[in-house]
C-alpha cells in the first residue's frame, strides 16, 4: 500500500476530484474531508470520505485527521488552507502539528500564504522579480500610493484566488470606490450562501464584527498571463508545470485553455519561491510575462493545490505523481506523460464557457473519459445550473424593468 493521502476541501470543486485520480493512480491510498455530494465521490477512488462540517470546521478537519493518520494533507481550497493553519497554531496534539508541518512545510511561512503585498516583499528579497505592491490600510495611503505611480493599477483582496476579489481601476474615484468595496466586510448574501449552500460559517464571524479585509495595490505589467502548478518537498521543487492562459471564463476568471510553456525563468522562480518558504505539498503561482523584455513577474501564489496540479506532461512535470513518489520515498519516479499536445482545453471548464469552441477540437481535451460517473455528473450540474441561470437573468430582467417603469423619482 502507498502513502495515506488525505484531500481536504470545504467546497465541491471539480478540480478535486481530479487529484484524486492522479493520487490514486500514482499507488496513493485516498481519503477526503468534504461537503456532501462531492464529485470526487464519482470516482470510486475515495477510500474513506469525511463529512466537513462547516459550523465546526476545526473539529471536521481534527476528525478526519484523526481516523485517516494521513502521511500527507493536501489543502484543496484556500479556505481549507486558512483551517489546517489554525487548527495547527490551536491543536493540542503533537501528532497533528507534525502531520500539518510535514503537508504544508515550515510553519514560519503560512502567513505568505494568504498575505499577498507580505508574500510578494518576501520572494522579491529572495531575487524574484515582482510588480510593485503595497497593502493600504485606508483611503488615504491609496491616494498616497497613486502619488507616486501611475494609473492603472490591480485593487486585490487577501485570502483570495481566482480573479475573485480583483479590481482594474483606472482613475483614483474608481479606486477610492473600488476600496470601499473590496474592504468591506462581508456582505449578508455572501454570508448566507455559505451558510446554506456550503454549510460553512467561515465567513459569519468576520460579518457580526464588521471585520475589514486587507487590501494591497498592485502596479500593472503589461504582458501575458501564466501560471505554474508546481510540487515542493521540505523546501526543494519536485515539478513545475508551467502554462500560458489562451482562455479564460471571464476577464479575472480561471484559465479553461493552456498552452504549455517551457520557461526556465519560471522554473528557477519556483526553486527560490520553493526554499524561500519552506513548502511541501501543492502550489500555484501566477504570472505576467512582460511583453518588452520577457520577464516573467510573480503577481502571486496559491497555497493550495490548483486546477492544473492533476496534469500529468512528463517527468519534471507531472506535480501529483512527483508528491506522492517523494511522500513514498521514491524520488524522481513518475509515469508516462498524458499526451504530446502543446494545448490543453480544461473539462468541464471549456466546454462550459463555449460548447462550440474551436478548442475542444484542436487541442487535447482533457475529460477523464475512463470515469464516466464523474463526467455524467459535470454534464449534468452543468446544464441544472443553466436552468438557474436562466431564472436569475429572468429576474434581473423583470427587476430593471420595473425601475424603469417607476422612473428615477420614485426609486
Amino acid at each position: 500500500m502507498g502513502p495515506r493521502i488525505l484531500l481536504a476541501t470545504t467546497c465541491r470543486w471539480y478540480a478535486t476530484a481530479r487529484l484524486a485520480i492522479g493520487f490514486a493512480n500514482a499507488g496513493c491510498r485516498v481519503d477526503m474531508v468534504s461537503p456532501h455530494g462531492h464529485p470526487a465521490a464519482k470516482t470510486g477512488l475515495i477510500a474513506r470520505q469525511y463529512t466537513y462540517n462547516g459550523i465546526r470546521p476545526l473539529s471536521s478537519f481534527q476528525a478526519s485527521i484523526d481516523s485517516a493518520k494521513p502521511d500527507l494533507v493536501v489543502a484543496c481550497d484556500d479556505y481549507a488552507t486558512i483551517h489546517l493553519r489554525t487548527l495547527h497554531a490551536t491543536s493540542n496534539s503533537s501528532i497533528t502539528r507534525e502531520i500539518i508541518e510535514r503537508s504544508l512545510g515550515n510553519p514560519e511561512s503560512y502567513a505568505a500564504f494568504t498575505a499577498r503585498s507580505s508574500f510578494l516583499r518576501s520572494a522579491g528579497s529572495a531575487g524574484v522579480a515582482v510588480p510593485d505592491t503595497e497593502e493600504i490600510p485606508d483611503i488615504a495611503s491609496l491616494r498616497t500610493w497613486f502619488a507616486r505611480n501611475e494609473f492603472p493599477a490591480y485593487l486585490k483582496v487577501d485570502g483570495t484566488s481566482g480573479g475573485v476579489g480583483v479590481k482594474l481601476v483606472a482613475d483614483i474615484e474608481s479606486a477610492e470606490q473600488a476600496f470601499q468595496q473590496l474592504s468591506a466586510p462581508p456582505e449578508l448574501a455572501r454570508v448566507v450562501k455559505r451558510l446554506l449552500i456550503n454549510h460553512d460559517n467561515f465567513l459569519l464571524l468576520p460579518w457580526l464584527q464588521r471585520k475589514r479585509s486587507h487590501v494591497s495595490l498592485q502596479k500593472v505589467i503589461r504582458g501575458v498571463e501564466a501560471n505554474s502548478a508546481i510540487s515542493c518537498w521540505q523546501g526543494h521543487l519536485l515539478a513545475c508545470l508551467s502554462v500560458r492562459v489562451l482562455e479564460r471564463r471571464d476577464a479575472t476568471g480561471p484559465a479553461t485553455v493552456l498552452s504549455i510553456l517551457d520557461n526556465e525563468s519560471m522554473r528557477a522562480t519556483a526553486e527560490k519561491v520553493a526554499a524561500r518558504f519552506g513548502l511541501t505539498g501543492l502550489f500555484g503561482l501566477d504570472y505576467i510575462i512582460e511583453e518588452q523584455t520577457g520577464i516573467p513577474y510573480l503577481i502571486e501564489m496559491n497555497g493550495r493545490a490548483t486546477q492544473t496540479c492533476h496534469l500529468n506532461l512528463g517527468p519534471g512535470r507531472n506535480p501529483v505523481d512527483a508528491l506522492a513518489h517523494a511522500t513514498a520515498g521514491n524520488f524522481g519516479v513518475e509515469s508516462p506523460k498524458m499526451t504530446d499536445s502543446d494545448t490543453i482545453a480544461l473539462f468541464p471548464q471549456e466546454w462550459k464557457r463555449d460548447p462550440a469552441s474551436k478548442f475542444l477540437q484542436t487541442a487535447f481535451h482533457d475529460v477523464p473519459w475512463e470515469y464516466p460517473g464523474l463526467v455524467r455528473f459535470c454534464v449534468k450540474k452543468h446544464l441544472h445550473e443553466l436552468k438557474w441561470l436562466s431564472y436569475e437573468r429572468w429576474v434581473s430582467f423583470w427587476s430593471r424593468y420595473k425601475r424603469r417603469r417607476r422612473g428615477p423619482s420614485q426609486l
